[in-house]
């Protein structure tokens, strides 16, 4: 049976429950949330068996689907014999997730269910989903809401959402745009919707460095720590860099309290994460001179003072302290570092340090999906499945599986859901594999395919895009704008194969489901992928296409990307990418 995440303990028994018109029957005691989940479940099975079923309260009784919990937590039993189902959660959630279950079960044996005992629990408390809402695409309500349902299925509880200066503000009035926006009501909807699913929505604000639209602004330029910086490179690589607050400055602590104060009534978590990642020019401007371990320290202290004050508690991302070791003691200890790190092999000492240092820490691999069209699941597999067992056998309280959107965030989201499952997956179940019975259940749950091992078909497009990357071509294009002669890298005769491999995988996936959303990005993705291709053997002087059949092809390809992307975003910063291609053609 493949089900994601790799249950503990999975006993099949003889036999089958075949679903004619059983009840639908909670305990007396249950969460009212369930009753809600209960009433889609049996929604679902009216649409199987084609007739109407009853839900009630009740007590289990022949030919039926029972449901009851503890006052516990996660863990949770499963049992389908020829008289029923009966799932029973340690807690509330434990029961939602027993419901997870069965969902996956339904997909894959329809009426028929293959009797069963299943007992489960996960390995980390906190299972969680950060999701860069900042620097490319913004989803729609409805699009975040879709991937709160596809979260909780896969048994997260934890979702954040990467915010710069794209919530409506009062000081980021003039300054983002309102297509760029996420509103306090979509925000106040979505926290609401996340409890009803189990999962905890925490705000998640960069209050350090990261902070290029407000510092880059006339009205807070005099704060930025780099006097008097005029941007060189492209905005995209701005906004990556560069714009980290002068913490000398009064105003600097002033406007970000007011930023979290305007924020933390948006959501009913008692956390917060005040990311200050990344500060890569603290003590290079305006407090030259002085020690960066100090003032990183100092700063942060303050925020987190006044978060605690208010009754929350900190996360922060754990790149910096790991630069200024000996810092670490200078915090609370109660502080929770989010220790991320994306590499193929990621680095076991820094794990090890946190667990060390007395702070408690959750585990940041991520989907390998950003700066590219489609994820990398060569990469992502190893560095998903290296940190979920770091953080199990050194104590980290949880796993936060990360999603960014570096550099225009140009892929959809159905072209990144093998990391999102298998990031799910470990974190349920640390020690689980992601092998080829993984592969197969992700095509069946996440594309539809029982068939067809889809994971393997997105694997070999991520290999086609390895000579075609998009962080390598934003910088060239980048030093080419500012008159320098960058060289670009080229593999010609691997081109050339991608190519040919990309216009295969094309097919393949149009013979999928031409129809079918998710086949339909992958196919404009596949479709990129080629042109991009194209695209640098043209600008290498190798080039199969001459410059106005390339941008011909473009154009042919663009109102569809734009489609895909509208389907699920705001407008963002969709003709950022389109602007960047057409400009990439005529260089």
């Amino acid at each position: 049976m493949n089900l994601i995440p790799e249950p503990k303990q999975l006993t099949p028994k003889p036999g089958f429950f075949l679903l004619e018109n059983p009840d639908l029957v909670l305990a007396e005691n249950c969460d009212h949330r369930l009753s809600y989940h209960a009433l889609g479940l049996k929604r679902t099975l009216e649409d199987l068996c084609g007739t109407s079923l009853r839900l009630r309260t009740g007590a289990a009784a022949a030919n039926t689907i029972f449901l009851s919990h503890g006052f516990g937590g996660d863990a949770y039993t499963l049992q389908v014999s020829p008289e029923g189902i009966h799932i029973r959660g340690d807690g509330p959630s434990g029961a939602f997730y027993g419901l997870q279950t069965l969902g996956q079960l339904l997909c894959q044996y329809g009426q028929k269910l293959p009797c069963l005992s299943l007992s489960d629990h996960p390995d980390f408390p906190d299972r969680g989903f950060y999701h860069d809402v900042s620097r490319g695409r913004v989803p729609t309500l409805e699009q975040l809401k879709a991937m709160v349902e596809e979260l909780a299925f896969f048994k997260v509880n934890c979702l954040e959402l990467y915010v710069e200066s794209n919530y409506e503000f009062k000081e980021c009035e003039n300054i983002t745009a309102p297509e760029n926006r996420l509103t306090a009501q979509e925000l106040v909807e979505l926290d609401a919707f996340c409890h009803l699913h189990f999962i905890e929505l925490v705000p998640s604000l960069s209050t350090f460095g990261h902070l290029h639209d407000l510092l880059q602004s006339r009205k807070y330029r005099h704060l930025c720590e780099l006097e008097n910086y005029r941007p060189s490179n492209h905005y995209w690589m701005e906004k990556m860099d560069h714009h980290t607050i002068d913490v000398s400055n009064p105003e600097s602590y002033a406007l970000i309290c007011s930023l979290i104060d305007q924020y933390l009534p948006l959501f009913r978590s008692n956390r917060f994460n005040i990311c200050c990642d990344e500060t890569f020019d603290l003590c290079k401007g305006r407090n030259l001179g002085k020690d960066s371990g100090e003032e990183y320290a100092a700063f942060v202290g303050k925020l987190i003072t006044h978060l605690k004050e208010r009754g929350k508690s900190v996360q922060m991302w754990g790149d910096i302290v790991l630069e200024h070791p000996k810092k670490v003691s200078l915090l609370p200890p109660d502080t929770v570092f989010l220790n991320w790190c994306y590499l193929k092999e990621p680095v076991e000492k820094h794990v090890q340090f946190f667990a060390q240092s007395g702070h408690p820490q959750i585990v940041c691999p991520g989907t390998s999906s950003w700066n590219r069209f489609v994820e990398e699941i060569d990469r992502s597999t190893g560095n998903i499945s290296k940190m979920a067992q770091y953080g199990y056998e050194n104590g980290a309280k949880g796993l936060l599986n990360t999603n960014w959107g570096d550099f225009g965030s140009i892929c959809s989201w159905n072209c990144q859901q093998f990391g999102v499952a298998a990031g799910a997956a470990k974190a349920w179940n640390a020690l689980g594999e992601l092998d080829e019975a993984f592969d197969m259940a992700a095509s069946a749950l996440l594309y539809g395919q029982k068939e067809t091992n889809v994971i393997q078909l997105i694997r070999e497009l991520g290999q086609c895009e390895r000579t075609a990357e998009w962080a390598k071509l934003v910088p060239w294009f980048s030093a080419k704008k500012r008159g320098e002669c960058p060289a670009l890298e080229m593999d010609v005769p691997g081109i050339r194969a991608h190519i040919a491999q990309g216009e295969t995988l094309v097919e393949k996936f149009r013979e999928l489901g031409e129809t079918d959303p998710r086949m339909e990005d992958l196919t404009i993705a596949a479709r990129a992928i080629v042109l991009l291709n194209q695209t640098v053997l043209f600008l290498g002087g190798s080039g199969m296409l001459d410059r106005e059949e390339l941008k011909r092809q473009w154009a042919l390809w663009v109102p569809d990307y734009e489609r895909s992307w509208l389907r699920e975003n705001k407008l963002s910063q969709l003709a950022n990418v389109i602007q960047f291609l057409e400009q990439l053609v005529e260089m």
